[in-house]
């Protein structure tokens, strides 16, 4: 991402609706996949400004990794210190290291220079029967001025990750779309000019508008625990290795 895009996200990240329900979505299934995740070895790769990773806790086997300087940074304001520099597409670390993985919002990126090579990498580290959570943006149509902010490169569809994940020898558990119930919103946003930074919605940190979008995702994290979503803004995959 550009440089001030990460000081937003360490600004917003534990208040705004986004990253609430993305959040909220990674924990539910984080719990419903692997109940004893608290005992597990985690590694949240591309970790931005730390937040998920400050959630994890259990800095004593749960490690964060991100290739930008900023990210490193604010993950130290944070106060986190089981964080490094890297890179996904080589990973610093021997192979079966961990029962879990965390990729939320990276393969996206301009920086990511081979998607295959960074899913690969993944694979590599998890043990055998090791859960991957990856989550993604989706749909090329939705490409907006805050993509080009956070250096989108790729918007994918649910075929596309399929085959990355077989391809690399994961089991697909589960693939869904999600921000399904605000995807007519999100197009107007992105597409029609609704927001001037091309953002689904405003940074601000608190406002009505926050409350009900908030509550509207908690209603659709629930339709979540029961069904996948045939579109969305973003996509999530649920596999193992």
């Amino acid at each position: 991402m550009q440089p001030n895009e990460y000081a937003t996200m360490f600004r917003v990240e534990e208040t705004h609706w986004w990253y609430g329900a993305l959040h909220r979505l990674i924990f539910q299934t984080l719990e419903a996949e692997l109940p004893d995740w608290r005992q597990r070895k985690i590694l949240d790769v591309g970790c931005g400004t730390g937040a998920i990773l400050q959630r994890l806790g259990n800095p004593e086997k749960n490690v964060g990794i991100d290739l930008a300087d900023e990210a490193v940074s604010f993950c130290r304001r944070r106060g986190l210190t089981n964080v490094q520099q890297g890179d996904v597409c080589a990973l610093p670390f021997e192979d079966a290291s961990f029962d879990a993985l965390i990729c939320s919002s990276v393969l996206y990126h301009q920086w990511v220079r081979d998607i295959a090579d960074a899913v690969r990498e993944m694979h590599r580290v998890l043990r055998p029967g090791g859960l991957l959570l990856l989550n993604v943006p989706a749909f090329r149509f939705l490409h907006s001025a805050h993509d080009v902010a956070v250096m989108t490169a790729h918007r994918f569809r649910r075929p596309e990750i399929r085959k990355l994940l077989v391809d690399q020898n994961f089991r697909i558990q589960r693939l869904s779309y999600w921000t399904t119930l605000l995807f007519p919103l999100a197009v107007v946003a992105r597409t029609f000019g609704g927001s001037k930074m091309g953002r689904d919605f405003d940074t601000k940190e608190t406002s009505f508008g926050q409350t009900a979008l908030s509550q509207i995702m908690a209603l659709e994290l629930r339709l979540l625990k029961r069904t996948s979503l045939p579109f969305g803004v973003a996509l999530l995959a649920v596999a193992r290795s």
